[in-house]
């Protein structure tokens, strides 16, 4: 047995990192006592009640209940799964996780370098600003007088590091040979392109730069909007309006938003975000200040643009322009909000505004009053679809229009949203309620029967688990704060462990904060059990043996249990700071910051030790087993459903073994 391939880069990144460090770039810490406290970025934190442990290396907010380590840190801050936390910190560590996976390692200098390719774009976005701010030429100064005339203040051209590519074939690619970069790294950075007869020449020429940042703020990517006077020497060959950057090693359309290094802690702090079409839309937007805006990159909102925004936002506002092939696209990604149940809603500018032109015109306030009056998602779906249509004589168009709603809603999770626009539909086609909830169930049997598409061994790993063997799949994980059914033995012997419990710190907000996942909080035995593992591991190489995971009361124990037991097949150590670092559910991290702190509350109260807690804890398992186990038999007993013989087998059995529980 052997842990994930990357447990190793792991505790290396782990090691070569300091949470403190990590954390105090975000925000400001001060110590208070053995640790450092701040103001959490997740709710409105009036005294910092953001704690870290430098120690430990974990972080909790109390009030949030919501904690980790460094790993999950990186997750929330930026919006991004384990693996882009682990890639984000191994870059900060100066670690290549492509030696640790299996990959080649990359020569400096390569264009599979990335270190190679961050320097160079770099140097190119830098030399691109320099000439907007300070470049002599002539058009330069044409482009900072178009960049005047469509409002764009000198603050703002800053803040977005907005630059110049002069009207050259080789600016970039002459800058990057003087600093040692060869032309196959400027194609690799996306600054060049392919010359047909060889070589090569640059992307972007007599255009409006716009740097392209990751959540680090480092430049990975370049756009160019056109400069029409510049643009008018070159007629047919100028080129498109914008140039978007090329996929690089660096960067993927699909994975970034223009703006997102920027507006990300506007977006937490009020919950919500507006996703726009074009560069100069956000840069508009946010200087009438408007923070939380960012805009796609060339390419539709995809899956992945609503995973990391899901993370960030419990709202997302899509701001069209206003023209058919907006409400076109509102139309395409719809069911890709509706099946991530994100509360997505759509605010569709005038007839041929765009966000820029529409500030300029009415003002922020305007734009904001429309964002807060857009309508869901669902709803402005239905508006299109009923559109001119005669509710009372256009049978087919109305058949239509409701086929097509409750497709869509079959796509998206049971809940109010749904209930709610089933009694608008019946209201406004006139259709019964429960005529409507049939439909709608039929086509959720017809989406059941589709052929489930079978993932890659890659992808194959639960949502809510890190590496694949801390999922444990004796049982199916049960809804928050809800207890199994009795009539399952399992559920029962799990109900009869847990116990009251007494509390381990303040109790949570119930401001929403964006989860990964969300799990059965440890109570009563199982988490007096993972409290006498941590304090003493040596403990947890019997307990991996000795205890059967039907008798832990949550999925999240089970979890728990299956990391130890996944370390110990490995020879590994049990000490909690392993166990941290083998998870990666964000939810089960937490779990374990709240077990560590309860322990660290109480030392002053001088317990008994671990190992005299841990044979207590044991009894009562197994006395709790003994119960379920007997009150199953003897249901057997009653059932009428055994010859006479297996009852008279049966029942001596279950003397004997009570005979032997006294006599121990």
């Amino acid at each position: 047995m052997s842990l994930p391939q990357d447990f190793d880069l792991k505790e290396r990144v782990r090691s070569a990192v300091d949470i403190v460090d990590v954390i105090g770039g975000m925000i400001e810490l001060q110590p208070q006592g053995r640790n450092f406290v701040g103001r959490c970025p997740w709710h409105e934190d009036r005294r910092p009640s953001l704690s870290i442990n430098q120690e430990r290396q974990t972080w909790k907010c109390w009030p949030c209940d919501i904690g980790g380590d460094v790993f999950s840190f990186v997750m929330r801050r930026d919006g991004v799964d384990f693996p882009g936390a682990l890639q984000t910190l191994a870059e900060l560590a100066g670690i290549s996780i492509e030696q640790y996976r299996g990959g080649k390692k990359t020569q400096p200098g390569s264009p599979e370098d990335r270190p190679t390719l961050m320097s160079a774009i770099k140097l190119i976005a830098d030399a691109y600003y320099d000439q907007l701010e300070s470049g002599s030429s002539q058009d330069a100064q044409v482009a900072r007088d178009y960049l005047a005339s469509r409002g764009i203040s000198d603050e703002s051209r800053q803040r977005f590091r907005i630059g110049f590519a002069p009207d050259q074939w080789s600016y970039a690619i002459d800058l990057l040979a003087k600093q040692g970069f060869s032309g196959e790294v400027a194609y690799a950075a996306g600054v060049a392109s392919n010359r047909s007869s060889g070589g090569h020449v640059d992307m972007f020429r007599g255009r409006l730069m716009f740097p392209i940042h990751d959540l680090q703020s480092r430049p990975i990517a370049l756009g160019g909007r056109v400069i029409p006077a510049i643009a008018e020497r070159h007629g047919d060959r100028a080129g498109g309006k914008y140039i978007n950057g090329r996929e690089t090693l660096l960067f993927r359309k699909s994975h970034q938003l223009y703006g997102l290094d920027l507006a990300r802690d506007a977006i937490r702090r009020k919950g919500e975000v507006l996703v726009m079409e074009g560069y100069t839309d956000v840069v508009a937007t946010r200087q009438a200040g408007i923070e939380p805006v960012v805009a796609v990159l060339g390419t539709a909102l995809g899956e992945q643009h609503v995973k990391i925004l899901r993370r960030l936002a419990e709202r997302v506002v899509l701001v069209l322009d206003g023209d058919t092939a907006g409400q076109k696209r509102a139309d395409e990604i719809l069911e890709l909000f509706v099946r991530a149940d994100v509360d997505m809603r759509v605010l569709s500018l005038p007839e041929g505004s765009d966000p820029a032109d529409y500030i300029t015109e009415h003002g922020p306030q305007q734009l904001q009053q429309l964002v807060d009056q857009s309508p869901d998602a669902l709803d402005h779906k239905l508006g299109r679809l009923t559109a001119g249509v005669d509710i009372a004589n256009d049978t087919h168009r109305v058949t239509s229009a409701v086929d097509a709603m409750l497709k869509i809603a079959a796509k998206a999770p049971d809940g109010l949203r749904i209930d709610q626009l089933l009694k608008r539909m019946s209201r406004t086609f006139e259709f019964k309620l429960e005529r409507l909830e049939r439909r709608l169930e039929h086509f959720r049997d017809e989406i059941a029967r589709q052929p489930v598409r079978r993932p890659k061994s890659a992808d194959r790993r639960p949502a809510t688990t890190g590496p694949p063997t801390t999922q444990p799949t004796t049982t199916r994980p049960t809804a928050q704060n809800q207890r199994p059914p009795i009539d399952d033995p399992n559920a029962a012997l799990s109900q009869c462990a847990e116990e009251e419990d007494f509390g381990g710190g303040p109790q949570p907000s119930t401001r929403h904060i964006p989860q990964l996942a969300s799990l059965h909080p440890l109570t009563g035995l199982d988490r007096e059990l993972f409290e006498a593992l941590i304090e003493d591991p040596d403990l947890a190489a019997m307990a991996v043996e000795a205890i059967d995971p039907d008798w832990l009361a949550s999925n999240t124990a089970k979890m728990l249990l299956s990391a130890y037991q996944d370390l110990e097949l490995a020879g590994h150590s049990l000490e909690i700071e392993a166990v941290l670092l083998l998870v990666e559910n964000e939810s089960l991290k937490n779990q374990i910051v709240n077990l560590q702190q309860r322990i660290a509350n109480r030392r002053d109260d001088k317990p008994e030790s671990a190992s005299l807690r841990y044979a207590a804890i044991m009894t009562r398992y197994r006395e709790c087993a003994f119960t379920v186990e007997q009150k199953r038999q003897i249901e057997k007993l009653q059932s009428a459903e055994l010859e006479e013989d297996e009852e008279v087998e049966m029942l001596k059995a279950m003397l004997e073994t009570q005979r032997a529980r006294h006599r121990s």
